[in-house]
């Protein structure tokens, strides 16, 4: 569950990078842009491919749990498949899409640390009660 929850919160900081990342290239005037080119085009496929990885570990570590299952499935659907279909509609309006993408994509993240930690705080209240049993 630990792998699960370091590649859901790298997944937040990489969303959470772009955004910072967006408010500097703003700033931005002149032939001094052109740095911010490359970077621009490589951090939201990061973003992709480091959602979609999330959620397909999250739902491997999912199978014996079938709603724990089907939520991770759908979140990973939506994170991974959404986007794109967000960007071939909204491709003429780029803040929307990026608003619309960003959303979807927080979707995988955001289910993936809901499924891991409540796994934890159980584990550790069943712990609990077994130990406080033995006493």
């Amino acid at each position: 569950m630990r792998s699960i929850r370091v590649l859901a919160v790298a997944s937040l900081l990489l969303i959470g990078l772009y955004f910072v990342f967006r408010a500097i290239a703003a700033q931005c005037n002149g032939a001094a842009c052109d740095v911010y080119i490359p970077v621009s085009l490589l951090i939201p496929i990061a973003i992709l491919l480091m959602v979609a990885i999330t959620g397909v570990f999250a739902t491997a570590a999912a199978r014996g749990n079938k709603v724990g299952f089907t939520v991770l499935l759908t979140s990973t659907f939506i994170g991974v498949a959404e986007p794109i279909v967000t960007l071939l509609v909204l491709r003429d309006r780029p803040d929307a899409f990026v608003a619309t993408a960003t959303v979807l994509e927080l979707v995988v993240p955001v289910a993936a640390l809901g499924y891991s930690l409540p796994l934890r705080s159980r584990n550790k209240l069943t712990e609990s009660r077994i130990n406080a049993g033995r006493f």
